[in-house]
């Protein structure tokens, strides 16, 4: 048809058709760069539609942007972040970056580090490791790992990391509160002080 067309303009009109198709060249690529980024969301939000790497109401952390997707579109998503602002992402960007879906998590991780003060006797070390042992087997938490990660020149540093279910934010810290009190109660009660809990100052006096 554009053949046509062109052929009809040539030979019955008389008109120069080949700087006619250089500006339709022109503006064809004009409108092509134009769609072009609309064009990939579009497709980007086909790809989101059929392989459900997030729906409606997940958690997710993209582009250092970590809240609750509101809604889908065909260009962009729309993320309510903990500062209650409002992100609008391009689904190209949602597709092509390293997307963390949080609600399709099966646990939550904590981490507990004590820095003992060099001092501790092995005995009470080990009374101390029990003794966190014992505050972290609760029904709460389903899996959970203590030992003395390492003695430093500073400190003797007892590392513990535990598991709950993908409980919600203020549930996990809940627990988290509970078991940092109860760990500091059970050092008051063992009376093994923290690396730097007391410093000594001495002013010697020159000859």
């Amino acid at each position: 048809m554009i053949i046509g067309i062109m052929m009809v303009l040539r030979y019955a009109f008389g008109l120069n058709v080949g700087g006619l198709l250089t500006g339709l060249s022109i503006v064809g690529a004009a409108i092509a760069l134009a769609l072009r980024e609309s064009l990939e969301n579009l497709i980007a939000s086909f790809i989101i539609f059929f392989d459900k790497p997030f729906i409606t109401g997940d958690l997710v952390k993209v582009l250092n942007i970590t809240g609750t997707v509101e809604k889908i579109g065909l260009r962009s998503t729309r993320i309510r972040t903990d500062q209650k602002t409002l992100v609008t992402v391009p689904n190209k960007q949602m597709v092509d970056s390293v997307l963390d879906n949080l609600s399709l998590r099966s646990q939550r991780r904590a981490d507990l580090k004590l820095e003992l003060g060099l001092q501790t006797p092995a005995a009470r070390l080990e009374e101390t490791v029990s003794g966190i042992r014992g505050i972290l087997s609760r029904k709460e938490i389903e899996s959970f790992h203590v030992h003395v990660a390492d003695i430093t020149g500073q400190a003797i540093i007892i590392l513990s990391d535990y598991y709950t279910a993908p409980l919600t934010i203020q549930e996990f810290n809940t627990i988290k509160q509970e078991v940092n009190l109860q760990s500091l109660r059970l050092l008051e009660d063992l009376k093994v002080e923290l690396a730097g809990a007391n410093t000594d100052i001495r002013l010697m006096k020159g000859d």
